[in-house]
């Protein structure tokens, strides 16, 4: 079984809450009227414990994606889902390519990345780097 690597969008005023907590927060999902991740119960059933969260919200003028907050899920129960966060120091940036990535970036508020673009940004190395530490 893969590593998955999903993007949550938050709120920039949280993100100093967010990486002191030890919770993963839902973006409010009606933000995104158009986007097919757009249940909750389906979103909690997928993440699976190991998997890598990154706090990401995407730039429309420079089409860049930036990860802010970098999170592996430790632990889950039927209501919670617990995290250790870190802050990826420079901020990582991710630039979807144009076909389809600018619009799932832009439409979906939660995404799990697929396996060609996680590659593509090195996600399995640099969730590996930022955790080796284990702090």
């Amino acid at each position: 079984m893969r590593t998955k690597f999903w993007r949550f969008a938050y709120e920039d005023n949280e993100l100093t809450s967010i990486l002191r907590s030890d919770e993963l927060p839902f973006p409010g999902l009606s933000k995104w009227p158009t986007a097919k991740n757009n249940s909750f119960e389906k979103i909690f059933e997928d993440i699976k414990i190991g998997d890598f969260i990154l706090l990401a919200n995407f730039d429309r003028t420079s089409e860049i994606g930036i990860a802010k907050g970098i999170g592996q899920v430790i632990a889950k129960n039927n209501v919670k889902i617990t995290m250790h966060w870190k802050k990826p120091i420079p901020s990582l940036s991710l630039t979807p390519d144009i076909p389809g990535g600018v619009t799932v970036w832009s439409t979906e508020g939660v995404f799990c990345f697929d396996i060609q673009p996680a590659k593509r940004y090195k996600l399995d190395a640099q969730t590996k780097k930022l955790f080796a530490s284990g702090v």
